[in-house]
């Protein structure tokens, strides 16, 4: 099994493949932002902030996946997102509800699938099973 590379292209700065919005890992100022709404955007809860995203740290950067809209292990609290793209879809999974994604899962088109779970260092995945779907 080949390691997993974030993106469906393999190349992080390739926002349009990996379907991610990404910025760097320091903190910036945010006067930038004065002047734009601060009303919901349409279809996001009014109460839901960036505290509710998904997020994953991948190559010196920090990347904001949004809010997690499926509950995978039914204890109540949304836990994962899915990404579709032309190759298949991205199942981001946070079991332990601290805001950072620790399980990835794609499907490809063909039917075949691979899962990762981040290691203990917090910045290598582990294939944990891969097969096909039939």
């Amino acid at each position: 099994m080949e390691p997993f590379v974030l993106g469906e292209g393999g190349d992080p700065d390739d926002d349009a493949a990996a379907g991610l919005w990404h910025g760097d890992a320091e903190s910036q100022d945010a006067d930038h932002l004065a002047g734009l709404p601060d009303t919901p955007l349409p279809g996001e809860e009014p109460d839901a902030g960036a505290d509710d995203h998904l997020w994953m740290y991948d190559d010196g950067r920090i990347w904001d996946l949004g809010p997690a809209d499926v509950d995978t292990d039914a204890d109540g609290v949304a836990d994962s997102l899915t990404r579709a793209g032309p190759d298949g879809m991205t199942v981001y999974t946070d079991r332990d509800h601290d805001g950072r994604v620790d399980t990835i899962t794609h499907i490809g088109s063909d039917g075949d699938y691979e899962a990762h779970r981040l290691a203990a260092d917090g910045r290598t995945w582990v294939p944990t099973d891969s097969g096909r779907l039939d």
